[in-house]
């Protein structure tokens, strides 16, 4: 059996245009807020517009921007060796995964920063640091 492969790159170009509860959590990060989706007793942050389960999430939900540490890295493989965290914002059902500015222990408390110059983007959010 002779097996014939094509190596070829293929574009597939697509607008990804973002739903109600993405629009708001965009809008949200630009003024320099977080803005998860709700629904059923589930909030989503970033704002997504389906819970794990599958359940519409219709509602938009203002949380602060602070939350407990609950899983910490270091990609020292990379140039600084940047600390990434799974953070569990406030008043969230899932965890958001960010940049810190140093290593932290799991269940420390941290807030966000904030870039002055927003253009309603997750990096909006230049990283979490340890709360006061």
């Amino acid at each position: 059996m002779t097996e014939l492969v094509f190596d070829q790159k293929i574009d597939l170009p697509y607008v990804y245009t973002a739903g109600p509860v993405q629009r708001a959590a965009l809008t949200g990060l630009k003024a320099g807020r977080l803005v998860g989706s709700a629904g059923s007793g589930y909030v989503a942050v970033p704002a997504a517009p389906f819970a794990p389960d599958g359940r519409h999430l219709r509602e938009t939900r203002e949380l602060a921007a602070e939350g407990v540490v609950e899983a910490v890295t270091t990609a020292y493989h990379r140039p600084g060796a940047p600390v990434h965290a799974w953070i569990r914002i406030d008043g969230a059902s899932d965890r958001m995964l960010h940049r810190l500015d140093a290593p932290l222990r799991v269940g420390a408390r941290v807030t966000a920063v904030w870039r002055e110059d927003r253009a309603g983007a997750i990096t909006d959010i230049d990283h979490f640091t340890a709360a006061a």
